[in-house]
């Protein structure tokens, strides 16, 4: 496959960046990776992605052959199966690769290591220089809230949880036990508001 690289590592609308990366699988890689995935699908914890609280999505493909639609397209396979990496996250580039690799540096390794040229988890350049090469421009994404980060959701659901609970407190007739509830939301919740 050959290595052209995208203008920018990541594209990027409001808050939210994405990066689709295609990649040449080595001759045991298709195999390899079904399995991988199968079990991933049984046992979703082993893919170790829930730390990452920058992460909106993130999937993983294998491509084996082109979608045929019809004449005039020629029916097409790609020469080699290729891996399709697709993410969407809100964070700079560098300190969610960084994120990515301390949270799943394992799963990188044993996903990425059926493609060739990856050059391992040891450097956080190294992974961006690898990524940014076979990164592709973005042909869609959907966000519900582009001007929010991951974290801003996070902490408006947990506000959101807590606040039902402040509102039962405040249909209750004693004001003492309202502030004392009140003053445990702000004090849970501070960081969140």
């Amino acid at each position: 496959m050959d290595r052209r690289g995208a203008a920018a590592p990541a594209d990027a609308v409001g808050r939210v960046r994405m990066i689709t990366m295609l990649t040449a699988l080595k001759p045991w890689g298709l195999l390899r990776l079904r399995l991988e995935f199968l079990a991933t699908r049984l046992w979703p914890g082993l893919m170790g992605i829930r730390p990452l609280r920058s992460l909106y999505s993130t999937r993983w493909s294998l491509l084996t052959a082109l979608p045929y639609n019809g004449a005039p397209q020629l029916p097409e396979r790609p020469r080699r199966p290729q891996l399709l990496w697709e993410t969407d996250y809100s964070a700079p580039v560098e300190p969610y690769i960084e994120a990515f690799i301390a949270a799943t540096s394992r799963q990188i390794r044993r996903t990425w290591g059926s493609s060739y040229d990856f050059p391992g988890t040891g450097s956080v350049t190294g992974l961006r220089n690898y990524i940014e090469g076979f990164s592709r421009p973005a042909a869609h994404s959907y966000c519900a809230y582009p001007d929010a980060s991951v974290r801003m959701i996070l902490s408006a659901l947990a506000v959101a949880q807590e606040h039902e609970y402040l509102l039962a407190a405040a249909r209750s007739p004693d004001a003492a036990a309202f502030a004392v509830a009140y003053r445990g939301f702000l004090a849970r919740r501070q960081g969140d508001l």
